[in-house]
């Protein structure tokens, strides 16, 4: 019989009026930042590559033993109360998500059959990892024009396997830095995370914009005072800046000119 996860259902998001965004059929274009922008440091998943597939795979699975409830709800849960112990270092992703699956409410034999399908599918899908429209173009413009990238990410991969995994989609050459939080033993918005990327970048907060999808690491980036660039966002992140296209990053940060007068 089919019944419904004890998740509530997202809240409705304010309606965000931003650059950036399409509104009653129109796009906003997006405003430049205050410059100078000397630096970009960018979050990775959901932002650099999409990391939605495993998750509406692991949903679809779920219904098929009768258990209904919303992406949103369903995983805020699991990125707040499991997945970030996982990304500190402090548990493994498989014992994790078995506590997540038991505290959704299923059964351990429906956890046991379900566990390995999910595990299996989610290192098949890691092998695949593929940037999101864009993102390769406009980061190689970005590096041409001068600008210092790097990659913060929550992950449970140290930074020398996340370097592998961009290397694959040749995007490694174009960064300075990557973080990882577990290397840290912190995940975002802990301002520890930002500060080691700023030092690793060599430039000031207010010379840096950060560039994510999530609300609370968009603040604890603006709270550090660098720059802030929503992309693929939560309904109620706010920023300096909203874009829709990636593309427009390169319009929002400035051009070559800017970067070379900063000094």
């Amino acid at each position: 019989m089919s019944r419904k996860l004890p998740f509530a259902g997202r809240p409705a998001g304010p309606t965000v009026v931003a650059d950036g965004v399409v509104i009653d059929g129109v796009a906003l274009r997006p405003t430049p930042l205050p410059g100078p922008i000397r630096g970009v440091l960018f979050d990775m998943c959901n932002v650099l590559y999409d990391n939605t597939v495993w998750r509406r795979w692991v949903l679809r699975l779920l219904s098929h033993v009768g258990l209904h409830t919303s992406y949103h709800s369903f995983f805020r849960i699991w990125d707040r109360d499991f997945l970030v112990d996982v990304h500190r270092g402090q548990r493994e992703f498989r014992d994790a998500f078995e506590a997540f699956l038991f505290a959704a409410g299923l059964s351990r034999p429906q956890i046991e059959e379900l566990l390995a399908a999910c595990l299996t599918r989610r290192r098949e899908l890691q092998g695949t990892l593929r940037p999101l429209p864009g993102v390769k173009s406009t980061l190689t413009r970005l590096h041409q024009s001068g600008l210092s990238l790097a990659v913060l990410a929550d992950s449970e991969h140290p930074a020398e396997r996340l370097s592998e995994q961009l290397q694959r989609v040749s995007l490694d050459r174009l960064l300075c830095s990557i973080v990882s939080s577990i290397d840290l033993g912190r995940t975002m918005p802990d301002p520890a995370c930002y500060l080691t990327s700023l030092r690793a970048m060599n430039l000031p907060a207010e010379q840096v914009a950060f560039v994510g999808h999530d609300t609370a690491q968009l603040a604890g980036a603006a709270d550090v005072g660098m720059r802030t660039i929503a992309f693929n966002y939560d309904a109620d992140a706010r920023a300096d800046v909203h874009v829709a296209r990636f593309e427009e990053l390169v319009e929002v940060i400035g051009t070559p000119v800017r970067v070379a007068a900063a000094g």
